[in-house]
């Protein structure tokens, strides 16, 4: 967790240019991957922008497909985290990069929590434990 207090955030900021592009560029940072035919583009979130297949991409069956494209979205979603971490310091300074990528690391293990596990038998309108909200069996 980052030590400073709101005081000293603000601070900050207000001592950054308003007008360095920032958001612009971060906007426009694209991380890209190629492999077995496939070639895919996500922005900063992580998000699929782009993606190209070839021959061999098709001759791998859909699962397999489905595989590279996801590793690829990894690998070129980790290539725009770096370069907007590289825009973060170029714009704001190593100090506040160095802030960010803390909270990255700290928020890294809650992503990796496993989803909870899915009841072993239907719920049903009689489980004691559900609540239905407006929607619960009273006296129909």
């Amino acid at each position: 967790m980052d030590e400073r207090s709101i005081d000293e955030l603000i601070e900050i900021a207000e001592g950054m240019p308003r007008t360095n592009g920032l958001a612009a560029g971060l906007d426009a940072v694209r991380g890209t991957a190629r492999g077995e035919g496939v070639s895919v583009a996500v922005d900063l979130q992580g998000l699929l922008v782009g993606l190209e297949l070839d021959d061999r991409a098709l001759a791998l069956g859909p699962a397999g497909l489905a595989a590279e494209i996801s590793r690829l979205s990894n690998e070129a979603g980790t290539d725009s985290l770096r370069q907007g971490m590289l825009a973060i310091q170029a714009g704001c300074g190593a100090e506040v990069a160095a802030a960010v990528g803390d909270y990255l690391i700290s928020i890294e293990g809650e992503a990796e929590q496993p989803a909870p596990e899915p009841p072993s038998r239907p719920v049903t309108w009689d489980d004691e434990d559900v609540h239905w909200g407006s929607t619960k069996k009273e006296s129909w």
